[in-house]
């Protein structure tokens, strides 16, 4: 039976946040991750009934409501459902954390959904909060002036203002949840048939993230990823409450989206035949994100890394293919776009309308990084509108099928030289930005814009910061938002060495262990103000030596650190540094549940740390 209460607009509330000061660890039975904001247990342990049900009731007595109205939480309860009845018939000892007995427990046949908004939309900063409580007739978590209550039923019940925080709830239950395996004379001759149980009742959990956007970038252009990889990955970002796919799609070496206004672009510009996204492809990823409250943020790169671009179209690209390629790009192949050809803005005019009508969220990534200034140079046409401010009229009049939204862009230094690199560049964008806000869409980019360029930018702007983590406060220092992707934590590349032949094998950056990543304190060195400027973070998975063959490996664990991080937050709520001990006995719990789920998850130590974690301190 499946059933949703839905409260009337007078019925909602604010849920009541649960004061517990006193706990501030998990018990090792429930390595939950990321760890909830606030929570209280008990030291009693419940089992799931044979036939437990997740029921989502009507708010008018007596009748039920059509799962079909609302999809996501069909799905949702489907899959939690799933992953329990894996639990029971799991041979796996890993799977089994209860002793091997026979002895009875109260038995919870029923987990109850209680949710205000089930249709709220996906978006940046939708309520993801929750409330998870679990009831013994012994008695009920306390109240939230610390004084004991009593129940006389055992209960489950789930409470959100929207489905995004159902499917979290959804998921921090399942991981409460643990198999027991029961001995009995018969045991060989009988299926596997584990019981279930919560230890550690009564539960009172109260969760929201600390931050909105937390996401992981993956690159589909240096290596193509198939799509069966892409959507195991967002399975995995489920678990660890990640709410952001931000898909890196075009690079230099592949241009791999498919266009039906523009299909040269992927016939000639990716990678091989076949190694392609069609709109289906798309279109099913982004169902398959909304489904588990994963927004998909795509990133179409450009003035720069747009080599790719030019396999149908070289007559937009100027210095491709150019050696030496250092001077050019900062990889190969070198290419850029042209600023000045006309037939630039007309197929961005068309990709533009045609990506916003196939990426649903209303941020768009538009890269802007490692613009190369000698690539422009290459072009007699581009340097003289650099160096010759006579030559520039006429160029920067707006598109006539673009509206002029200069009211809403703004200059880093209105009174400040512009170079001619950033006369050129601002030509470009102002253009460029026109067609986003056209289509009701919020620019992202990455931080070289802001930090070393004087150009005209939109004030909605939000930047993401990579090439030190110090660099967010200059960012933020000129008013504008910024999403924290540090290089010197959040990179998965790092320390892979270099891929160019006849290099001596060195990285850029250093690698990042999962502590390293796990210790990256987003709002250090910023005051309570500046902290308000900071939307979030991402880790990024570059892919020059990474695909399938090794995706997931480079992915999990270590992303899930930075996961505990954008959702608990770098600290408790007293401000104290969370133990690794502890975290790392979790982690290792995270790595088993996605191993399970088919994701070939990298071991966090070895199998003697797994079991005697106190002994592998340093």
């Amino acid at each position: 039976m499946v059933t949703l209460l839905i409260l009337k607009p007078w019925q909602r509330h604010k849920l009541a946040p649960i004061h517990n000061d006193a706990v501030k660890a998990l018990p090792d039975e429930q390595p939950v991750w990321p760890i909830p904001r606030t929570f209280s247990f008990g030291d009693e342990r419940v089992s799931l009934s044979p036939d437990f049900k997740i029921s989502l009731q009507q708010s008018s007595p007596g009748t039920k409501s059509s799962t079909a109205a609302h999809p996501v939480l069909e799905k949702a309860i489907a899959r939690c459902l799933e992953r329990l009845q894996l639990k029971r018939n799991s041979t796996t000892q890993n799977d089994i954390t209860g002793s091997t007995t026979s002895a009875t427990a109260e038995t919870l046949s029923e987990l109850v959904i209680i949710v205000n908004d089930a249709l709220a939309p996906l978006e940046f900063g939708m309520i993801e909060s929750y409330s998870l409580n679990i009831t013994t007739p012994r008695s009920k978590p306390a109240s939230a002036d610390g004084s004991p209550t009593k129940s006389d039923t055992l209960a489950a019940d789930l409470k959100a203002d929207t489905q995004w925080g159902v499917l979290h709830g959804l998921e921090t239950f399942s991981q409460l949840v643990q198999a027991t395996r029961i001995s009995s004379d018969t045991e060989a001759q009988q299926p596997v048939n584990n019981r279930l149980d919560i230890p550690n009742a009564p539960w009172s959990i109260h969760d929201e993230p600390r931050y909105p956007h937390r996401g992981l970038l993956l690159d589909t252009s240096r290596h193509y990823i198939p799509v069966k990889d892409i959507i195991r990955t967002l399975d995995a970002m489920s678990v660890v409450k990640l709410n952001v796919f931000h898909w890196h799609i075009l690079d230099q070496q592949s241009y791999p989206l498919v266009s039906k206004t523009y299909p040269d672009l992927a016939e000639k510009g990716a990678e091989r035949p076949g190694y392609v996204y069609t709109q289906q492809d798309v279109a099913s990823i982004v169902q398959f994100g909304e489904e588990r409250g994963i927004r998909i943020l795509p990133e179409f790169d450009a003035p720069g890394h747009t080599a790719s671009w030019g396999r149908a179209y070289p007559n937009i690209t100027v210095c491709l293919d150019m050696q030496p390629h250092n001077k050019y790009a900062a990889e190969p192949p070198a290419g850029q776009l042209d600023p000045l050809e006309p037939f630039t803005y007309t197929l961005l005019d068309g990709l533009v309308k045609e990506w916003a009508s196939q990426f649903p969220d209303k941020h768009v990534h538009i890269g802007g990084d490692e613009i190369n200034a000698e690539c422009w140079k290459s072009s007699e046409r581009l340097t003289d509108y650099m160096n010759n401010p006579n030559r520039r009229a006429g160029y920067e009049k707006p598109l006539k099928q673009v509206q002029d939204y200069s009211d809403q862009m703004k200059r880093k230094s209105s009174s400040g030289s512009q170079s001619g690199l950033d006369k050129l560049l601002e030509l470009y964008l102002d253009k460029v930005f026109g067609m986003y806000l056209a289509q009701g869409k919020r620019p992202v980019f990455w931080e070289e814009i802001a930090l070393e360029h004087n150009v005209r930018i939109p004030r909605s702007s939000i930047v993401q910061v990579w090439k030190n983590s110090r660099n967010a406060k200059r960012v933020i220092q000129q008013g504008l938002p910024v999403i924290l992707s540090g290089g010197d934590y959040w990179y998965l590349d790092c320390g892979s060495g270099s891929w160019l032949i006849g290099s001596q094998g060195e990285s850029w950056c250093k690698f990042s262990s999962w502590q390293r990543m796990y210790s990256y304190k987003l709002t250090d060195q910023l005051s309570t103000e500046q902290r308000k400027f900071v939307y979030g973070g991402e880790v990024c998975m570059w892919s020059e030596q990474t695909d399938s063959s090794n995706l997931d490996s480079n992915l999990w664990p270590r992303t899930a650190a930075a996961a505990e991080v954008l959702w608990s937050g770098d600290q408790d709520d007293q401000g104290q540094t969370r133990p690794l001990l502890h975290a790392a006995k979790r982690l290792e719990a995270v790595r088993e549940r996605l191993t399970q789920m088919g994701v070939r998850a990298a071991p966090v130590f070895p199998s003697w740390c797994a079991k005697h974690p106190e002994t592998c301190l340093v």
